[in-house]
């Protein structure tokens, strides 16, 4: 199986805990800690260009206007920016200012019965040069029916990659087996990625099922931020592609990242990276104590550590 691809989600995401409401400041704070990590996709908020007409751009991460995507291509040039919008909110014809300002990716949520008025954005998209994932939400509660309907459609479009969302956070690692299998079967060659919620704490064994079944690309958060029961920790999944397997993501600029991004979404509970670190490394209270009495950083002993060879 090869590494997966990681896509952080700590802004739009996250944003449903501080209404959106995060700063300039704190997003390039964000995509800062990401580069760092060797993440490179990062989903920077909703685009909706009608707030943009209104002049509501206080919030940016809630529209995306072209000024604040710019500015974040020109801060961080090795991050490749990604944002995720509603067809209801958009018209195909936005599309070409959203590339012009320097989007990478559009993600487009969708569903079962919406599948034919998104065909006209993914085309107009994939004209101005943005890769295109097609959303699938709420994936627990279609039938395996929706799910080939929607895989083929995603091919048939040519959307480069099809995401299942668990947007309820509900599912078993078995069932994502089974519907990454379902999809894979009609996707053709659209890549797939799998958006974990956790609230039932089943992210993190979701997410690798979701990758062994042939996810190529999963979602992630910094300190796992993001509505309902949050989502897959990125600072977790990219300690144990470093420790587990052979990508070279790094954990200390994620682990200290954590602690602004949880008090930026009213959280200001400690970060949890050193439990973490010990399930990684397999570390018991002993060590971490003495870790700690050495004035050690647990996210650097992670990534001092690689995977044994196979």
């Amino acid at each position: 199986m090869p590494d997966p691809v990681l896509l952080d989600v700590t802004l739009r995401d996250g944003g449903y805990l501080n209404r959106h409401r995060w700063t300039r400041g704190q997003a390039h704070a964000v995509l800062a800690a990401c580069a760092a990590a060797r993440v490179d996709l990062c989903e920077v908020g909703y685009f909706r260009p009608r707030h943009h007409e209104r002049g509501d751009t206080a919030a940016p991460v809630a529209c995306c206007p072209p000024d604040y995507l710019a500015e974040l291509r020109e801060r961080h040039p090795g991050v490749r920016l990604v944002v995720m919008a509603r067809p209801g909110d958009t018209v195909p014809s936005d599309y070409r200012a959203l590339a012009a300002a320097g989007a990478h990716c559009l993600r487009l949520t969708t569903a079962p019965n919406h599948l034919d008025a998104v065909a006209a954005h993914v085309e107009a998209a994939k004209a101005v040069g943005l890769r295109v994932t097609l959303n699938l939400v709420r994936v627990s509660e279609l039938t395996a029916t929706d799910v080939t309907r929607t895989a083929a459609a995603a091919h048939r479009y040519g959307a480069d990659v099809l995401y299942l969302a668990d947007s309820n956070g509900s599912l078993f690692p078995e069932q994502v087996t089974e519907l990454v299998a379902l999809a894979a079967a009609h996707a053709g060659d659209a890549g797939l990625g799998f958006h974990a919620h956790d609230g039932l704490s089943l992210a993190f064994i979701n997410s690798l099922s979701a990758a062994a079944a042939g996810c190529r690309y999963l979602d992630a958060s910094l300190g796992g931020v993001g509505k309902g029961g949050g989502n897959l920790s990125l600072e977790l999944i990219a300690g144990y592609l470093r420790t587990r397997a052979t990508a070279r993501y790094a954990t200390v600029p994620l682990a200290r990242a954590v602690p602004a991004v949880l008090h930026a979404c009213g959280d200001d509970v400690p970060a949890r990276f050193d439990a973490i670190a010990s399930g990684l490394l397999d570390l018991n209270i002993d060590d971490l104590r003495v870790v700690r009495e050495q004035n050690g950083e647990l996210a650097a002993l992670v990534d001092a550590r690689t995977a044994p060879n196979p």
